[in-house]
């Protein structure tokens, strides 16, 4: 029963991706059977749509000049082969197919003037305009390498698959519509209106399926509600394709402005998708809950949100509005560049869906294609001018020649750059190195040391995670002094030793889950390992020297607690007692009497006793920081001081934290040292009319007290209270800094390091 519900289960998981890899190869094959539809189908060279709106609401109207002359930009069609082109769409578009060779009439009306054409009709120029649309090919290509890359790699992740739906639907799109226009002959002969409507509806879905990709990547969070995401997108693109078509059944009676309605159904699209995608990419960036899906998102945001608008801005937006865009049609996909340029940065620069190896070869064979292509056509272009025309099969064959001979050295050169980008200096060990090198020598104290060398290292070499583990005496691993990233997968250790003693390990992850590091890789590190072991050594002799500190003054801590246990339980309510016998003695002798004088001196001395062990009991722990805290402590010393200095007074403004984490044994005692000796020297010595206390907490607690008094002299000298606030800082591993202010005065800074995990 467990293994059929397994294998159920591993069924269901694969479901998905073999509906959308089918429907993919669906799409590209319909793509393919347009663009044999159109050449293998007569054409008149005349252009009537608007962009993606089949055509005017009150005219068939000529958009372009033909090659021939025939027809003018600007003429309107009235009729072909005498029928009217508003009988044509209202009775049914297309008719009985024509041929190549046949000669139709047309009648127009140019400049109010009625004119009469015959056009011989030829074969559609398919080269021409697969020539003419190369920035298409392009950025089709980079969007299908990528998709099939990442689907390749990734089948069963929804934004591979969103990606692959995007890639065919980009095709079918561009075969169906965006090559090949829609011309007048088109109204009333053939089928090749339907081939254009294929291409603007499955432009309409694009733009549903981009959505779909904005929402998946880089990962979805809750399935169920994906999937009704998902669903809302694409019905809803239906949805208003369906309103305006029965808006224009309902309500617009002319058959022109009622067919240039029905005929677009991308129309409503244009006008809200962008902003939904927009949207989308600015929720899905709100709600990513880590920093690494932000940084992966803020790729695809600018790629998908910048192309939609700049198609939107460029394109679609003016030919609607004027009925011309603002740069060439032919130029229009380029506005979506950006797409497979992002997501590719997103990938490569911080691993979305772990598939830098598939996408790595994907990019190399996408770009050499590219390039192999665009250097062809670049050098027939110039063969054609210098020896015009271009039709000798020897100019063909040296062009061929040449590309031949630089497709090795640029797929190099490509292979080198994308593996650099993708797997770091594995291929340079000595530049890994001498980074390493440079970087340490950066650093400023011990501790730093290991958290650059991680760094270091994984920047260099691409990989996901580094951590340097330092064993115990005992020689078991002990902790993980520093990270890295996060792991992939299984890790990789290296020793770490230093003069014949294994002072730690160097932990790495592989790049991907499935992925295993290379010999390559190994190496790299195995010598990196030999040079890091001297910085391990180092950081663990630091760290035992500040266990060993951190043990001293807990035990210094725990011994005063002692001290002011004994004093304050002990031998303060025992010297209170003998004072209270010796007041009752002098009150039976009598006051006045020799003997009561004695013991009046005697009670005197004892009471100075009593304070002065107080005192000394305040001075091991100020019984406030167990009473009320730290901060508590702290605002009872700054009211009290600021009533009981000189003059006017001083304005105390404290800004701490509501409440304080658990402090050690030590770091409270020395905190309110620090600001009470700060303090009291603002209102002795500062002349200040307000000072500022800062506290806060991150990694270590943070003091700062500054005063607008008059400032350091020339010559500080160093007194006994700036001596015993460095002291306190210093004992703890800390430092104290005491410096003039911004805008004059004094600035006390001290910062007490606090405990890290694991150490």
């Amino acid at each position: 029963m467990g293994n059929d519900l397994a294998v159920s289960d591993l069924a269901g998981a694969w479901r998905v991706p073999a509906a959308c890899l089918v429907l993919a190869f669906a799409l590209l094959a319909a793509s393919g059977w347009c663009v044999l539809s159109r050449a293998t189908s007569p054409s008149d060279g005349t252009v009537i749509n608007i962009g993606d709106q089949a055509v005017s609401s009150t005219a068939v109207v000529i958009r372009e000049t033909t090659d021939d002359g025939l027809f003018h930009a600007g003429d309107e069609v009235v009729s072909i082969n005498g029928e009217p082109v508003r009988d044509a769409v209202a009775n049914g578009i297309g008719g009985e197919s024509a041929k190549a060779g046949d000669v139709v009439r047309y009648e127009l009306r140019r400049d109010g003037q009625r004119v009469d054409v015959e056009k011989t009709l030829k074969l559609f120029p398919i080269m021409d305009a697969v020539g003419k649309n190369w920035p298409t090919l392009l950025v089709l290509a980079l969007i299908l390498i990528v998709a099939a890359g990442i689907f390749t790699a990734r089948p069963t992740d929804p934004a591979a698959q969103a990606a692959l739906l995007s890639s065919a639907l980009s095709f079918i799109t561009t075969s169906g519509s965006t090559h090949f226009q829609l011309e007048a002959l088109d109204l009333v002969a053939g089928g090749q209106f339907w081939r254009w409507y294929t291409g603007e509806f499955s432009f309409m879905l694009l733009w549903a399926a981009t959505l779909h990709m904005a929402i998946a990547f880089p990962a979805v969070y809750n399935k169920k509600t994906f999937r009704k995401q998902v669903m809302a997108g694409y019905l809803g693109a239906v949805l208003l394709y369906g309103l305006m078509a029965l808006f224009a059944w309902q309500f617009i009676s002319d058959p022109l402005g009622r067919f240039s309605l029905l005929g677009s159904p991308v129309l409503p699209v244009l006008y809200t998708f962008p902003l939904l995608i927009l949207g989308a990419l600015v929720i899905r960036y709100r709600t990513a809950q880590n920093e690494l899906d932000r940084n992966r998102m803020r790729w695809v945001v600018w790629s998908l949100g910048g192309g939609a608008l700049l198609y939107s801005v460029f394109f679609a937006v003016p030919e609607a509005l004027v009925g011309r865009t603002l740069l060439p049609t032919e130029l229009h996909t380029l506005a979506f560049l950006p797409v497979p340029i992002g997501v590719a940065a997103a990938i490569l620069r911080y691993r979305a869906l772990n598939i830098e190896v598939v996408v790595s070869r994907s990019l190399v064979y996408g770009a050499l294609s590219a390039g192999t292509i665009g250097l062809y056509i670049g050098l027939v272009s110039l063969l054609s001018l210098l020896f015009p025309p271009l039709d000798e099969l020897w100019q063909q064959a040296a062009a061929a020649a040449c590309v031949a001979v630089l497709v090795q050295p640029l797929r190099s050169r490509l292979q080198a750059l994308i593996n650099k980008r993708l797997f770091g200096d594995s291929h340079d060990p000595y530049r890994v190195v001498s980074a390493l090198a440079t970087r340490l020598e950066e650093t400023r104290t011990p501790s730093e040391t290991l958290p650059a060398l991680v760094e270091t290292i994984g920047t260099a070499l691409r990989l996901p995670y580094v951590a340097v583990e330092i064993l115990s005496p005992a020689g078991s691993v002990g902790e993980h002094v520093a990270t890295f990233g996060e792991p992939t997968g299984e890790l990789f250790r290296l020793p770490l030793s230093y003069q014949g003693e294994t002072v730690g390990q160097l932990a790495v992850a592989p790049r991907t889950s499935r992925e295993v590091l290379g010999r390559r890789d190994r190496l790299v590190l195995a010598e990196v390992a030999r040079h890091a072991g001297a910085a391990a050594y180092t950081a663990r002799l630091t760290r035992d020297l500040r266990r060993s500190r951190d043990n001293v003054v807990q035990a210094r801590e725990e011994e005063r607690r002692r001290l002011l246990h004994d004093l304050h339980d002990g031998v303060g309510p025992t010297l209170a007692a003998i004072s209270l016998g010796l007041h009752a003695c002098r009150k039976a002798i009598g006051p006045a009497s020799p003997q009561g004088e004695l013991l009046s001196t005697l009670q005197e001395e004892l009471d100075g006793a009593i304070n002065e062990i107080r005192r000394l009991a305040h001075g091991l722990r100020p019984p406030e920081l167990d009473r009320i805290g730290l901060v508590g402590a702290i605002r009872a010393y700054a009211k009290a001081i600021s009533t009981r200095a000189d003059d006017q007074g001083v304005t105390i403004k404290l800004d701490v934290p509501i409440s304080m984490p658990r402090l050690p044994g030590g770091v409270d005692v020395a905190a309110y040292r620090i600001v009470s000796e700060a303090l009291t020297n603002v209102t002795r010595h500062a002349a200040a009319r307000s000072c500022a206390v800062r506290l806060w907490v991150d990694d270590d607690l943070h003091i700062e007290v500054v005063d607008d008094g008059i400032g350091l002299p020339e010559q500080p000298a160093t007194g006994v209270g700036l001596w015993s606030m460095r002291e306190r800082a210093t004992e703890l591993g800390g430092d104290c800094v005491v410096s003039a202010g911004n805008g004059g005065g004094t600035k006390v800074r001290a910062t007490l390091p606090l405990p890290k995990e694991g150490g």
